[in-house]
């Protein structure tokens, strides 16, 4: 594979040319090889995987379009470290909301004791449901965990004679309404 570094006219290349060469651009440097030759048929994994991605890749090129959601995604990059806003939305579009951490220390069953949740992926969850369960696995409280920066709280709003053996059940959502259930026993 070859490097081409500071030349104008091959800085914006990109894709296959000719039926030999494809460049490619990583960060600021354009790189260029022969064009590789696969002579097996791609396996059912492989063709839904592709399918996927063409799926995200149209997902992000519409929403994108949308000058709202171009500055949306471009925060979204900078606050995950990703290089554009493109990246970021076909990570939205493929991944499920998940949850980091669960931050139950906090919680001894009292009004007012509150519930980190920390994403895994910053900005990506628009809702958090929370349903505490009594030790003896009866319903004490559900509510919706607010925003508090990048992460998510949940304020208790009933009392809980017996937190240790208690269930807590938090469910995230992101703006696809994909979801993820994350269960933790309160231990002591």
């Amino acid at each position: 594979m070859g490097k081409i570094t500071n030349n104008r006219l091959t800085s914006s290349f990109s894709g296959q040319f000719s039926d030999d060469v494809v460049f490619r651009q990583v960060g600021n440097k354009t790189f260029f090889a022969r064009k590789g030759v696969n002579e097996k048929p791609p396996t059912p994994a492989q063709t839904g995987n592709r399918n996927l991605f063409a799926q995200a890749q149209n997902y992000a090129s519409r929403r994108l379009e949308d000058p709202k959601y171009s500055e949306w995604y471009t925060i979204v990059a900078k606050v995950n470290g990703l290089r554009s806003a493109q990246i970021a939305a076909v990570k939205d579009f493929m991944s499920k909301p998940e949850i980091d951490s669960l931050n139950t220390r906090q919680y001894r069953g009292t009004v007012g004791d509150v519930i980190h949740i920390k994403p895994k992926m910053f900005l990506k969850i628009e809702k958090i449901n929370v349903t505490i369960y009594g030790a003896d696995g009866t319903l004490l409280e559900a509510g919706a965990a607010t925003k508090s920066e990048l992460n998510w709280k949940y304020r208790a709003t009933t009392p809980n004679a017996q937190a240790e053996g208690s269930r807590v059940v938090v469910v995230a959502y992101d703006r696809l309404e994909k979801s993820c259930t994350v269960v933790q026993y309160l231990g002591s």
